[in-house]
């Protein structure tokens, strides 16, 4: 079994700096950003093997210069077998 874990987090930066944060989250492995808003607000998904890595990236994203907060705002967890997985590769 191959474990499926995605959670959308809502990273809120310093509006000067959106920028640099922008692209600070992109250099991190199964973090991606799908929008952002001149005011500092950004969407961003992380998709981690397991729960404990999801939320290590969370506090990595929390303590990352420039930005002011990070909340996980929507979590999916689940168990995918081998075929299933290969499908959605």
């Amino acid at each position: 079994m191959n474990t499926i874990n995605v959670c959308g987090v809502l990273v809120f930066a310093r509006p000067e700096l959106l920028k640099a944060v922008h692209e600070k989250l992109e250099e991190e492995e199964g973090v991606e950003v799908h929008a952002a808003t001149e005011d500092g607000r950004l969407v961003v998904t992380v998709e981690k093997e397991d729960q404990q890595q999801t939320a290590d990236m969370l506090h990595r994203i929390q303590a990352m210069d420039h930005v002011i907060s990070a909340s996980m705002v929507y979590q999916y967890f689940d168990q995918v077998s081998e075929n299933e997985w290969e499908m959605a590769s």
